[in-house]
């Protein structure tokens, strides 16, 4: 019979067909399973017959359609048709089957492929990336694509491979979907400042650093200036980076010693004496030197007096009387600077006890040296009547609860006392004596009295 594919074949007998006894219906016919299976080359197709048993005297007869298929096709029906006879050529039974069956020779093609995501700056990929393929088939169709994920090496020509099934199992050439990829950093080369440190090796205001770099695969996209501002630290570091054209940055520090901020004002205190002044000076621990100008200076403009490492400082071309402004300026290792000012006037004086103090026992008298003086002769006066004079060495002298003088023992009692200091130069006989140091006065209050009252009962 005529066959032809993506047509109905029908195998028909033109039978004069009498009602079949009740046995005949039992007349099959059948094909093997595959008959309706995607085929992928030219085949034959194979019926079975199944006559009736324990009919003496009959026979069969059949028009199948059984090939050889040849011609690709998603689908030809092909019909076997089986009639069975008695001996005098009456149908007593017949059966009938029919398979669409299916062929595809040809395995399916790759179309195309396409990433998951854009890439991620300029053309490139950096980071992982999934790519999924489609393709075509004309006779079965398509079954499946690999979808697949690139994460490197990297390269400007990277490959993802992936194929196509069709639903008749053939599998495609392999295919690629080409693109960019860079997931590693540019290098930063170099990183200089715009100007020269401030001060040695010690910058002390923001500075402007510029960066090199390369990249040998995507390329370099730049290296952005920064501005340093801070911290501080011998060891600061400012930190440049660079990008590519994929997008990777990689950072790099560079060590800057970096100090913006002046030290602690220096303290400083006064002490005035016989034509000098002593400076007490206190300074931070970052401070290296200091300088110390006086106004006015030695002539009538300021000058500076002392520079040098940080220390206490005397001044002894004071004259007495006068006033003098000094200013301790610090500077640290980077020639930050901070200042502090403060005046004086020289002149012997008394300095203990404040002038009027109230007193419980016996005070240490002290004053300012005199230069040059040889001792000291200190009175002391109670209520205005003189009770003591003494003559000192050094410019102090410590009272006691008694004492001898004028052939009377005196007592520090409670009362009001003065006491006048003045220097004495060469030998004491000779009673040469400078201006009066200064006097001052001290208390010595009476006792609080005791109460007193009925004693407690027992």
């Amino acid at each position: 019979m005529a066959r032809r594919a993506g047509t109905v074949l029908l195998a028909a007998f033109a039978l004069a067909v009498a009602a079949p006894p009740a046995e005949a219906q039992d007349i099959t016919a059948s094909c093997d399973p595959t008959c309706s299976s995607w085929r992928t080359s030219d085949f034959t197709v194979a019926w079975t017959e199944f006559p009736p048993q324990g009919i003496p005297g009959t026979r069969i007869e059949s028009g199948c359609i059984d090939g050889p298929i040849t011609t690709e096709t998603n689908g030809t029906l092909i019909w076997c048709a089986v009639v069975l006879l008695d001996v005098g050529g009456v149908v007593i039974g017949s059966a009938e089957e029919s398979r669409l069956v299916r062929l595809d020779k040809t395995p399916p093609l790759v179309t195309g492929a396409s990433p998951s995501r854009n890439p991620d700056a300029n053309g490139w990929y950096r980071n992982p990336v999934g790519v999924t393929f489609r393709g075509s088939d004309v006779t079965s169709g398509i079954a499946a694509c690999t979808s697949t994920s690139y994460a490197g090496p990297d390269t400007g020509s990277a490959r993802a491979t992936g194929t196509c099934t069709d639903v008749a199992g053939h599998h495609s050439a392999p295919s690629a979907f080409t693109l960019n990829y860079d997931a590693t950093g540019p290098i930063v080369t170099s990183g200089k400042p715009a100007r020269k440190p401030d001060h040695g090796r010690w910058y002390t205001r923001p500075v402007t650093w510029r960066f090199s770099g390369s990249d040998r695969l995507s390329g370099l996209a730049g290296c952005p200036p920064v501005r340093y501002r801070g911290p501080d630290g011998r060891t600061a570091r400012v930190v440049g980076a660079c990008a590519d054209r994929a997008g990777n940055v990689t950072a790099r520090g560079f060590v800057i010693p970096y100090d913006a901020t002046p030290p602690a004002r220096p303290v400083v205190r006064a002490q005035t004496g016989d034509g000098a002044i002593r400076l007490r000076i206190r300074t931070g621990a970052d401070v290296t030197r200091i300088a110390v100008v006086r106004a006015p200076g030695p002539g009538t403009r300021d000058s500076t007096i002392y520079r040098g490492r940080p220390r206490s400082f005397t001044d002894t071309r004071a004259r007495n009387g006068k006033r003098y402004r000094y200013t301790v300026i610090a500077r640290d290792r980077a020639a930050n600077r901070s200042r502090t000012t403060i005046a004086a006037v020289p002149g012997p004086r008394l300095l203990a006890p404040a002038d009027g103090a109230l007193l419980a026992g016996p005070p240490l008298l002290r004053w300012t040296k005199v230069r040059r003086a040889d001792y000291y002769n200190v009175q002391l006066r109670r209520d205005g009547v003189k009770v003591l004079s003494r003559w000192p060495t050094e410019a102090r002298l410590q009272l006691a609860d008694r004492w001898r003088f004028a052939g009377r023992i005196p007592h520090l009692v409670p009362g009001s006392y003065r006491w006048d200091v003045w220097p004495g130069f060469g030998r004491r006989v000779a009673a040469t004596y400078g201006p009066r140091i200064g006097a001052r006065s001290f208390v010595i209050p009476e006792a609080p009295a005791v109460a007193s009252g009925p004693r407690p009962a027992r």
